[in-house]
């Protein structure tokens, strides 16, 4: 752990490298399996350069990151992360491995989750104009599908959210996977207070959502002021660099 700020409000920093390495050769690690919110999936594991492309892909995201708290969140769901990636490389249209910064065809890639990977009602900007819940990442009628092309291909994993703005508007999200509603998290964004510099408001999930190939979900969310916000996913995409390539060409 590595503490990156001084003085009384001094966050430690987990180490991607070591947080991994204790998870692949812990008790909790299952080769060729694994757990999602109590349901089994079948994964395909990774090669020992495979996993080392990985953890230098995510030691990058969280070194770029200049708040503490998300640099940590990303450090200690690495696992989460890894586990997302095994089962994405378990599907038929995959199964090439984890090639990182350099993949090519088949071979995937983890991203931060931009607002082109998804539909959403309001943007990570939005002028609030009425109070209560509405939708936000997808909707009931237009959810967000692991698919690329109907290929299962393809997964998200949230870990947070952040809201860069002095007065947060929104006080609770919520996770509709495969139709079936999780319970709402409550953002206490007002319990900030202290973290002097670092006081951008940053919520933590209780667990990840994750969402595996194949299956749907969409998010909404409750507004409980007007005005200004910018309530963005602290999320990661797993894709397949063919998929990426194209979207960019």
């Amino acid at each position: 752990m590595t503490p990156i700020i001084a003085g009384i409000n001094a966050i430690a920093v987990a180490d991607v490298k070591t947080v991994l390495a204790a998870y692949v050769h812990s008790a909790s690690y299952k080769a060729g399996e694994v757990k999602i919110a109590g349901r089994s999936y079948t994964a395909r594991d990774l090669s020992a350069d495979e996993l080392k492309y990985l953890t230098e892909d995510l030691e990058s995201l969280a070194e770029q990151q200049s708040n503490p708290l998300v640099a940590n969140m990303i450090a200690r769901n690495s696992p989460r992360i890894l586990d997302l990636v095994r089962v994405v490389n378990a599907q038929s249209g995959c199964q090439q491995g984890y090639g990182g910064a350099g993949a090519r065809g088949n071979a995937l890639v983890v991203n931060p989750l931009r607002q082109g990977d998804v539909t959403i009602t309001h943007g990570w900007q939005v002028a609030i104009t009425a109070i209560g819940a509405t939708t936000w990442i997808g909707s009931s009628t237009s959810t967000i599908a692991m698919t690329v092309s109907s290929l299962p291909v393809l997964g998200h994993i949230y870990l947070g959210f952040v809201d860069p703005i002095e007065v947060p508007k929104v006080d609770a999200v919520q996770l509709v996977k495969n139709g079936d509603p999780w319970p709402e998290e409550v953002l206490v964004f007002n319990w900030r207070h202290g973290f002097g510099s670092h006081s951008t408001p940053v919520h933590e999930l209780k667990q990840p959502w994750i969402v595996p190939p194949g299956e749907n979900y969409y998010i909404p969310l409750r507004y409980n002021r007007v005005g200004d916000d910018r309530l963005e996913p602290i999320a990661f995409t797993v894709k397949r660099a063919s998929d990426i390539l194209t979207a960019l060409a």
